[in-house]
């Protein structure tokens, strides 16, 4: 009775609406690039930058769902740069940060919901050198932008 009653609030669990699993590949590469994170309620994986040279930080997320394109699994990697007001953006700053996302070599802007955010999708295969530092390249780009909407202020 009481095994009965453990494997049923095992499948509860686990099928619970929001509940995913961990994606192992994705933590080994974390890990092994040496990146802290935590797993967010959304599945995401969390990390938080942080630069002791300019006292800043900066919020990135790796994207806890994988898609696939042409066979290649592909993780998206992405980084909060503002909170748009009403979630409208300037047409003179949208004009401008689509012509900027043609000169990046990796990552372009782009918004959902009321965010602007920077990011890009990386293969799952990629290397935790090569991983860390299309992170990190999310990471500053996010928060020059930051820097720039709103001086002073550190708040993603």
């Amino acid at each position: 009775m009481l095994t009965t009653r453990l494997a049923l609030t095992a499948i509860l669990v686990l099928a619970a609406p929001g509940a995913r699993a961990a994606d192992p590949v994705l933590e080994t590469l974390l890990k092994a690039a040496d990146i802290p994170f935590k797993v967010d309620e959304d599945g995401d994986y969390k990390i938080v930058y942080e630069w002791s040279k300019d006292k800043r930080s900066q919020l990135v997320y790796v994207s806890g769902t994988t898609e696939e394109l042409a066979g290649v699994t592909l993780y998206e990697i992405f980084s909060p740069a503002s909170v748009l007001a009403d979630g409208a953006i300037d047409p003179a700053l949208a004009r401008r940060l689509l012509g900027e996302n043609a000169t990046y070599k990796f990552g372009a802007w782009e918004i959902s919901g009321k965010n602007l955010y920077f990011g890009g999708k990386v293969p799952a295969g990629i290397s935790a050198s090569h991983f860390e530092a299309l992170v990190n390249t999310v990471a500053s780009t996010a928060d020059d932008m930051e820097k720039e909407l709103t001086p002073g202020k550190d708040d993603l």
